[in-house]
């Protein structure tokens, strides 16, 4: 027999925990991210994870006792690269990635602000490099994540209140390409002291679907959520959800990065433009008649740029004769 040094490698039980939380400050978060497997990395950029040690079942490490670390992408970079190899960590939480971009946010304003032919977009670049560097700095070491970010109550244009998330649609939809399940906190009939998990979106199983947490302290939810989200599907009917075309999107940022991961878009910027444009030369109704009219003229610009594809190829086939 010969003897090998690499393992078999075997099908796991469900997807690894590639995972984002969205919630309202004070919603437990946190608390929700002690239930995640240990030992795990913390990137504590919020500086509040301590408050939670007591309720998690195993070792936390910080990823740096430096509180600005936690925030520079270059630093937290840095510091995986010095600490992962060997440690055995088997979950990195993000807590929180508002709390890393939205500064990322405000210097880009204020760039555009002191340099008035300063142009937007080029005014956020580093931010767009910053977020690419985080998510490939966390991701390389094939553990768990939680990515968490924040939920918060504003205004639209016509002054009437609105929830968003503290991440743009832009930085999510390029969140999407390193998750698999999209998580929101919620509170059952607005009680405060009744609350679950709602499956925003799953990459490969059953989403729009609440788990209710009876424990109060979220004890074995990621194991419910799995439950939930894949019992009684297999590898084959996994593959089916994860290819077909949605329904219905669960958010603009949905729409984007599935745009974006058809490789219909390159860059979530643009297709967000792309949407908004759709979106106003539509006028949907409903979110089952945006993403009818959003498919649709993605597989337009599809066909269209395979025609271009076949054009070019022709005329460079022709100059060669």
């Amino acid at each position: 027999m010969i003897q090998m040094g690499f393992n078999k490698m075997t099908r796991p039980t469900h997807p690894p925990r590639l995972w984002s939380l969205e919630g309202y400050p004070g919603s437990g978060k946190s608390s929700f991210a002690a239930q995640m497997k240990s030992p795990m990395v913390v990137i504590d950029a919020d500086h509040r994870f301590t408050e939670v040690l007591d309720v998690v079942d195993g070792d936390v490490f910080e990823l740096s006792d430096i509180p600005a670390d936690n925030v520079n992408p270059n630093t937290i970079k840095e510091r995986l690269e010095e600490g992962m190899p060997g440690s055995g960590v088997r979950t990195i939480v993000v807590d929180s990635l508002t709390a890393i971009i939205t500064p990322l946010v405000v210097q880009a304003m204020i760039d555009k602000e002191a340099d008035t032919n300063l142009n937007l977009s080029a005014a956020f670049r580093t931010k767009a490099l910053a977020m690419r560097q985080i998510q490939d700095a966390i991701t390389r070491w094939g553990c768990d994540t939680l990515w968490i970010y924040h939920l918060q109550r504003a205004r639209d244009n016509k002054a009437n209140e609105i929830e968003r998330t503290s991440i743009s649609r832009t930085e999510l939809a390029r969140l999407k390409r390193s998750i698999n399940l999209q998580l929101r906190i919620i509170h059952k009939d607005n009680d405060p002291d009744v609350r679950g998990i709602h499956v925003v979106w799953a990459r490969r199983g059953r989403d729009n679907v609440t788990i209710w947490d009876d424990s109060g302290c979220w004890k074995g939810m990621p194991e419910k959520i799995e439950e939930m989200v894949y019992k009684g599907l297999t590898p084959e009917e996994q593959d089916q959800i994860e290819k077909s075309t949605p329904e219905v999107f669960s958010s603009p940022e949905h729409a984007i990065s599935w745009a974006c991961e058809r490789g219909a878009f390159t860059e979530p910027e643009r297709a967000g433009r792309f949407y908004e444009k759709v979106k106003k030369e539509s006028k949907p109704t409903s979110a089952r008649e945006m993403a009818d009219a959003w498919v649709a003229a993605i597989e337009q610009r599809e066909a269209d740029m395979r025609e271009r594809e076949a054009a070019a190829t022709e005329a460079s086939d022709d100059a060669a004769f």
